[in-house]
């Protein structure tokens, strides 16, 4: 029993670290997973910006030298109707540069006539430029048909718009992004007023973080955030948009990784203890029962009246019955499945791990309290098999439905025998199949004077080995009680039981 207690308490310790560690990993790479999201959704965001070129290639296909600058004046109309774009122009061979808009200033378009001038080579510029107090991003490309047509096409993108665009969009975690240029010149930030300063002076980051490693694309560390005061994991990547050479930043903030670790280390902590106290406890309730056992067979031997002997073989029985329940129901295959589940659960669902570790300890302190005269409350017994269904459940999902069904409230103050519905449920589930296609359906129905149990049948073909304990326990408690109706019995495809309720008169 010692050596038991020895090996089920070092495996839950080792379990817990076990658990904790897996915990600290499946944080760092759920931080990894939300960077690559954010990266994912911005390169897209910035993307879509950049499709004005093949509409223009696709418009080249299409025109001929007598249509050719209507169909860009229409088309330079339809890109102007976005909010982001602040100015858009195009120029035809020698012609004059046309806008697409009457609005733009005479700054804008000498600005615009000095740099295509200066870049008539060049085929493809995407730069980052000021533009009076605000700052814009500059596509320009120039595309040659096959009639020999030249086309220059460029247009503006409002930084302080796109990022008013980007934060009511992003659907993605909420860990902040900023996005700079090889230069260090911020493009995007959370906090506006960055936009157009050199990152490299503002933040923490710097030039080294923009190169990689051949088996790494990105730069990861801890860092302090310039813009949420407190320790980040700062990613860093180069950012896929094509005619870049741009880079992301995503933080996302240590202390949310921390307190998830420390919160699944203190719920570890709990159940190791849980654990090893009732482990203790039985320890001591099983020598306890044994030798209380043994000076009530000695009184019985001694005893000659027959009635005496009846009731202190009840006595008896009572106390080996409840030393039974503690044995039978407190033991490390049911601890072990239940931490197993628990285990499963920490990675990927942690409200759902929380409610488990909570309805787990709450069943073994049910357990190891059982009651005086072995009944107790129906509403007691009904908040017990809820915690006990939920942990099953958990841990057979889909194979497993459980309904319970109150046709009678004043049956809530009448008494069942202690651990009646998981005696009868755990059953169910041990003697039966249950799958996905054909789940296992247990009903538990309150009636007025009894409680009906009952589930479909479908036995396995290999049963495992009954000792009827269960049911025999129950029948004793209802004779000891003078009741004769109880009933446990195959009915058509359906194992029904029929539990009646026992009264207590004050």
């Amino acid at each position: 029993m010692i050596v038991s207690i020895l090996i089920t308490v070092s495996s839950v310790f080792v379990l817990s670290n076990l658990i904790t560690d897996l915990t600290e990993k499946a944080n760092e790479d759920m931080a990894q997973r939300n960077f690559i999201k954010k990266q994912e959704f911005l390169s897209q965001e910035f993307s879509k910006l950049l499709e004005q070129e093949n509409r223009i290639k696709h418009l080249l296909k299409i025109s001929n030298a007598s249509n050719l600058s209507s169909n860009l004046k229409v088309l330079s109309s339809v890109q102007s109707t976005n909010l982001l774009i602040v100015n858009n122009w195009f120029k035809v061979n020698d012609n004059k540069v046309e806008f697409g808009t009457d609005s733009i200033s005479e700054e804008v378009k000498k600005d615009v006539e000095d740099f295509i001038l200066k870049n008539k080579k060049v085929s493809h510029i995407s730069t980052i430029i000021p533009q009076g107090k605000e700052w814009v991003w500059r596509i320009y490309f120039k595309i040659v048909s096959k009639d020999y047509t030249t086309l220059y096409y460029g247009y503006d993108i409002n930084l302080k718009k796109l990022h008013d665009y980007i934060s009511t969009s992003d659907k993605t975690a909420s860990n902040y992004a900023f996005v700079f240029d090889k230069n260090g010149r911020c493009i995007y930030h959370p906090e506006s007023d960055f936009i157009g300063k050199n990152i490299y002076s503002i933040s923490s980051i710097q030039p080294a973080d923009t190169i990689f490693t051949k088996s790494k694309d990105y730069a990861k560390r801890v860092t302090m955030s310039e813009f949420l005061k407190l320790d980040v994991i700062r990613f860093t990547k180069k950012l896929d948009v094509k005619g870049t050479h741009w880079f992301v930043c995503v933080s996302i903030p240590k202390i949310f990784v921390d307190e998830n670790v420390d919160l699944i280390r203190k719920y570890s902590t709990w159940i190791y203890s849980i654990t090893t106290v009732m482990l203790l406890l039985i320890f001591y309730l099983f020598s306890y029962a044994n030798r209380r056992a043994y000076k009530e067979k000695g009184i019985v031997i001694k005893e000659k009246n027959k009635l005496l002997v009846e009731n202190e073989k009840i006595i008896k029985e009572k106390a080996l019955i409840q030393l039974q329940q503690l044995k039978e129901q407190i033991n490390p295959h049911f601890l072990f499945n239940s931490l197993n589940s628990l285990y499963m659960l920490v990675g990927s669902d942690v409200k759902t791990a929380q409610k488990f570790t909570l309805n787990l300890s709450r069943i073994y302190r049910y357990l190891i309290d059982p009651p005086e005269k072995n009944i107790v409350p129906l509403k007691e017994e009904l908040l017990f098999i809820e915690k006990y269904i939920f942990l099953q459940q958990t841990r057979f999902k889909e194979e497993l439905f459980f309904s319970i069904k109150i046709e009678d409230e004043s049956a809530l103050e009448k008494f069942v025998p202690y651990l009646a519905f998981q005696i009868v449920v755990e059953n169910a589930i041990k003697h039966n199949m249950a799958t996905g296609e054909k789940p296992l359906t247990t009903t538990i129905t309150i009636k007025e004077d009894c409680v009906v149990i009952s589930n479909n049948l479908q036995k396995k073909a290999v049963g495992e080995p009954s000792t009827k304990f269960g049911l025999n326990y129950l029948n004793s408690i209802y004779k000891y009680y003078s009741k004769t109706d109880f009933t446990a019995s195959e009915k058509e495809d359906n194992f029904v039981c029929i539990l009646p309720l026992i009264v207590i008169h004050s």
